[in-house]
């Protein structure tokens, strides 16, 4: 039988608190594209796979390959960014 304590301390908030310096992985995707496999096997460097999302479109900020908000990419410094418009769903 497990038996359940209250906090010794007080602070209902500590446990939580212990994973905060753990480091996970975020991805910004922009969009997909379809190709057939022999279009795959002809690509070559120099060439664009248009993706279906235009410059206006937010893109998906991903943890875990789940949707945790969206943003606007721009740039910093000479450098892709992305400015959170949304978060949560």
């Amino acid at each position: 039988m497990v038996e359940e304590t209250a906090p010794q301390t007080g602070d209902e908030t500590a446990p939580a608190r212990l994973i905060d310096h753990v480091e996970v992985e975020v991805e910004v995707m922009l969009g997909e594209a379809r190709l057939t496999v022999a279009d795959l096997n002809r690509l070559a460097m120099g060439d664009i796979l248009p993706i279906e999302r235009s410059l206006a479109d937010s893109a998906d900020i991903r943890v875990n390959g789940r949707v945790i908000a969206r943003g606007e990419i721009v740039t910093v410094a000479d450098r892709f960014a992305v400015r959170v418009t949304e978060i949560g769903s």
